[in-house]
């Protein structure tokens, strides 16, 4: 702590300031102190990310340009290993190996260590891959593969329409969003179709809570459907096509639109609880974790909401500009993200926050 004394001679002249210490205008208040870094570590990239990095239990996966794929300590930023394959699209992990779409395969790398497990040949993906107990689910022109994460094995593959936004699986339910505007639910053993619903519009990335699937589409509509039936349950008009995947505290949803509003709506009803402009374009759907709902995009922070409110709570800065959306894990602890940081002009980072339990308004 120190203090700024000022004093005053004859003439009103002021006596300046100490050498280094900046002059400052009588009334004028003192700069607020820096906030305290939220960040558990910062490490060099040596090229450009190529997708945006993942968090498992014990490392943060990233890749970097012209084809690599990394694993480094979530202790402590310390370099594990490194696998010599391009990434198409995102990765995706089970916690035992690392799921890699490079060229026409997939590639299951080894979490431990980075070796390849097996590869298997797909053809090349038009959607995010899913993984989850057991199952890795895949998406190419027209069709839809179920692979064991196991050994790569082929389960099942069915004829579909075209999809871009990734699937969710809930139980033994896989949502599947078709660029045609259907949302297709469908057995995970088998591939067959339980239910189909036609949007207005093509629908992103669903999210499944208890009976409830949310999802937004591009008809600039915020839906509600029975996990069960497909019904509609009800429906939110807004301003613009939602952006990604919605997130939920259980009592309310909360999504983005590219209108750069943040919303959260009641989950029984739909009825608008808050919006909230934020000063860029989200990346894609809001994370909800707490009491905080954190939202990214172009710039060097993380926008942090009050969930209950809106309210704005203090940002996560990053020590340059985000270069790709954060990857995300929610602990015990708290919620804790993966940014990658850096521009031609600067040098790349990778960056692994604390775990943020509570974000207060300012």
């Amino acid at each position: 702590m120190f203090l700024i004394l000022l004093a005053t001679v004859a003439g009103g002249q002021q006596i300046p300031a100490p050498a280094g210490m900046p002059e400052q205008l009588p009334g004028t208040p003192l700069p607020p102190p820096p906030m305290p870094s939220l960040l558990a570590w910062t490490v060099d990239l040596p090229a450009a990310p190529a997708v945006s990095p993942i968090i498992t239990a014990d490392a943060v996966i990233a890749s970097y340009l012209p084809g690599f794929v990394a694993a480094f300590s979530r202790d402590d930023g310390r370099h594990r290993w490194q696998a010599e394959v391009a990434p198409d699209g995102p990765l995706v992990s089970d916690g035992t190996f690392v799921f890699v779409a490079s060229g026409e395969a997939v590639h299951a790398l080894r979490l431990e260590d980075g070796t390849l497990a097996w590869r298997s040949a797909t053809g090349a993906l038009t959607a995010p891959m899913v993984a989850r107990e057991g199952w890795l689910l895949a998406a190419t022109q027209g069709k839809l593969t179920a692979l064991r994460t196991a050994d790569g094995s082929r389960v099942w593959t069915v004829e579909s329409g075209s999809q871009r936004e990734t699937a969710a699986i809930s139980g033994d339910v896989l949502f599947v969003p078709y660029a045609d505007g259907r949302l297709v639910a469908r057995d995970l053993a088998s591939g067959a179709a339980k239910w189909s619903r036609r949007l207005a519009g093509a629908p992103a990335e669903p999210f499944v809570l208890g009976n409830d699937v949310f999802v937004g589409a591009t008809d600039k509509q915020f839906y509600s459907l029975d996990a069960a039936s497909g019904e509609a349950r009800w429906q939110r008009r807004v301003g613009a096509t939602v952006r990604g995947r919605a997130a939920s505290d259980g009592e309310r949803v909360y999504f983005a639109a590219l209108d750069n509003m943040i919303y959260a709506v009641d989950r029984r009803h739909g009825a608008v609880r808050w919006h909230k402009g934020v000063p860029f374009r989200p990346w894609s759907g809001p994370v909800a974790a707490g009491n905080s709902v954190f939202v990214a995009g172009p710039g060097s922070e993380l926008r942090v909401l009050m969930a209950a409110s809106g309210a704005t709570g203090t940002s996560v800065a990053f020590p340059g500009q985000l270069a790709r959306n954060p990857g995300f894990l929610e602990t015990q602890e708290g919620a804790v993200f993966a940014v990658v940081t850096g521009s031609l002009a600067e040098t790349w980072k990778l960056s692994l926050t604390l775990p943020i339990a509570v974000a207060n308004p300012r």
